[in-house]
């Protein structure tokens, strides 16, 4: 099959319908992308897909070494799945299984998300206004690190945001049968 084709089928199972500007205002129907290291992939295809619609086992914050490095995806497996996968021959199939088996444990997560309202859409950006900025700059000197630490928020947008609902839907109509 050419590439284009290749690039047109994954486009339409993407978009899922929607169109490219609708996509990039984070509305309509258009499919997350679960995988690890997907720049690589994406630009083996010659392909690009909206940041706010990857999810990225390679980028994401809570699964990375540091800030810049991130684990393998035989690591991540292993120790936050606890199986061993890439033994012998390496099977693109068994990656994208792994990958989507760490994205839904993480979006299992559960957080108390008191007190302020989060827009979802924002909550990963600059946009939102921080607890401690409400907070008399008295009020904080006064507090403990760990009174401190629940105030705070990541600076990224925690993958249990997304909605189950969602997710359940993606499951339940994969274009590639069941796994």
């Amino acid at each position: 099959m050419p590439l284009e084709e290749v690039q047109a089928k994954i486009k339409e199972i993407l978009y899922n319908g929607e169109t490219l500007g609708r996509v990039r205002m984070n509305s309509g129907k258009a499919r997350l992308l679960v995988g690890h290291d997907l720049e690589h992939d994406l630009e083996s295809l010659g392909l690009s897909y909206p940041d706010h619609l990857l999810r990225d086992t390679a980028k994401y914050p809570p699964l990375m070494k540091t800030n810049l490095v991130s684990h393998s995806l035989k690591y991540l497996t292993q120790t936050y799945l606890g199986y061993t996968i890439q033994a012998g021959i390496h099977d693109p199939f068994e990656d994208a299984i792994s990958a989507m088996r760490l994205y839904k444990r993480m979006c299992a997560q559960v957080h108390q998300l008191e007190g302020l309202a989060i827009n979802d859409t924002n909550y990963h950006t600059q946009s939102f206004i921080s607890v401690f900025e409400l907070k008399k700059q008295r009020e904080l000197d006064k507090m403990s690190p760990d009174e401190l630490f629940e105030l705070s928020r990541p600076n990224y947008r925690c993958w249990c945001l997304d909605s189950r609902t969602s997710i359940q839907e993606q499951s339940n109509t994969n274009p590639w049968g069941s796994w």
